[in-house]
């Protein structure tokens, strides 16, 4: 599977007494399949949430993303299509969450008219923005969909350029979806995304293999060496009567078999059609001139 989305089927087949939601992944502005997760989840009576830090203003099926889950989370961090330096943005239309998510964001302080003294409803972190942040993110509203049409647009164009480049597959688009290319994702069939990266750079065109080099569970010493809370290993020892995890390499295999194929690209509302004429040209060179060396 390189469509570098959530298979519903292997979503449903890992449910367990013990799940509580679902968190649906929107990876570099291509949609997940939003019917699928919705059915999964109201079956089984399941929280659903979206992540749409890569696809704000994304839609699948004309509607936007981040309107299907009970709960949906946007990143403002400076690379993503509108930025407040860092920081997010989290969204619900169920008055039973708001509340609380409200509170979570602001160390379960039960504000309220009037003031009196202070009472804490549970233990929660500050993630508040500050005004400054707001501001910044307030002005980038109006032009957001602007800079989301362009990159999608280009996006297209590009696909349409390389799509038949033996060897290589584009990116993918959810049928349904529309694309808003955060990154855009190459697939090289053989195992040199490496190397095409590599050659691809030196073309001029900047470009990264594997999009991370591990996955997180592998690379994160909190997941794979448990180093969290001092020497504790909390919540992963099991402790209070709770499973033990351990995160190993096997675990997802589609996603570490994907890592070796995959090449992403930046992609900037900026660009002109001819600088996506000249990455066009030079993936194909590199293509070619890679294809030529396996001979």
């Amino acid at each position: 599977n390189s469509d570098y989305s959530m298979d519903p089927e292997s979503v449903e087949s890992l449910i367990t007494p013990r799940t509580k939601a679902i968190l649906a992944i929107h990876l570099f502005g291509n949609p997940c399949d939003m019917d699928a997760m919705v059915d999964i989840a109201r079956r089984h009576n399941l929280f659903l949430i979206e992540d749409c830090s890569q696809a704000h203003l994304t839609e699948y099926k004309g509607r936007p993303l981040g309107t299907y889950g009970d709960i949906s989370c946007f990143s403002l961090q400076q690379s993503k299509h509108m930025t407040t330096g860092d920081g997010g943005v989290v969204l619900t239309n169920r008055d039973d969450l708001e509340g609380r998510m409200a509170g979570f964001r602001d160390k379960g302080w039960a504000r309220r008219p009037g003031w009196g003294p202070r009472t804490y409803m549970f233990l929660a972190p500050n993630y508040r923005m500050t005004e400054l942040q707001g501001a910044v993110g307030l002005a980038q509203i109006p032009k957001v969909q602007s800079v989301v049409d362009r990159r999608h647009d280009l996006g297209d164009y590009l696909t349409s350029l390389i799509g038949n480049i033996p060897g290589l597959d584009p990116a993918p688009v959810t049928p349904g979806g529309r694309h808003t290319y955060w990154l855009y994702p190459i697939r090289v069939r053989d195992d040199a995304a490496l190397d095409f990266a590599k050659a691809l750079s030196a073309e001029g065109v900047p470009a990264g293999a594997g999009y991370i080099g591990q996955p997180i569970f592998l690379c994160m010493e909190a997941l794979a060496n448990k180093k969290t809370f001092g020497n504790s290993g909390h919540p992963f020892d099991g402790c209070h009567g709770g499973r033990k995890i351990d995160y190993t390499e096997g675990m997802t295999p589609v996603a570490e078999e994907e890592l070796k194929h995959m090449v992403t690209l930046g992609l900037n509302e900026n660009y002109t059609r001819e600088d996506i004429e000249d990455m066009a040209g030079a993936i194909r060179k590199v293509a070619e001139g890679l294809a030529r060396r396996r001979a």
